[in-house]
């Protein structure tokens, strides 16, 4: 069984390692590209990282680091009740194990001790319905849908996004 935990520098090589893996096996589950993922470059995970106050990551471990969500929070001031989940991504060798579920748990709970956050948004395209379930059994409503939003290659898919309510711990209405 593996755990959850906050991701610190030392994890950054495995993190980088994760996230190619998530970009090559599933194109169109995010929206960037391998090449172009500037947010997952060893500079760019240490500055954030170290910044820590406003950005969280959390890793999956079972055997090494099998999975991983980012939890961020806007700097601008008219934004700060907000948290916004990314990159979350479980490796094939783990998923139906309860690390998806866990993840997001840990990214709601960092979330909910937050100052003043009401709460976490994220999105999910329809490459990824598994992904889409998980987040409607943890309570997060869709909100909206933005038809073709990402192309890779000749295929194109329509991204969903999703609210949780923190106030009242329902789906916001």
């Amino acid at each position: 069984m593996g755990t959850v935990r906050l991701l610190t520098p030392h994890d950054i090589p495995a993190c980088v390692a994760l996230r190619r893996e998530a970009l090559e096996a599933h194109p169109l589950s995010f929206g960037a590209s391998p090449a172009g993922d500037h947010g997952f470059a060893e500079d760019a995970l240490r500055r954030a990282m170290a910044e820590g106050s406003w950005t969280a990551y959390f890793g999956w471990f079972d055997s090494g680091l099998a999975g991983m969500v980012r939890l961020v929070r806007p700097a601008e001031e008219k934004r700060r009740h907000m948290a916004y989940i990314h990159s979350m991504y479980v490796s094939a060798r783990c998923r139906g194990q309860g690390a998806g579920r866990a993840l997001l748990a840990a990214a709601i709970d960092q979330a909910r001790g937050w100052p003043g956050v009401i709460q976490v948004q994220l999105s999910v395209t329809s490459d990824a319905p598994e992904a889409r379930r998980l987040y409607g059994h943890m309570g997060f409503r869709e909100w909206g849908a933005q038809p073709r939003a990402l192309r890779w290659g000749d295929r194109t898919v329509d991204e969903y996004h999703l609210i949780l309510d923190l106030d009242t711990g329902a789906p916001a209405a």
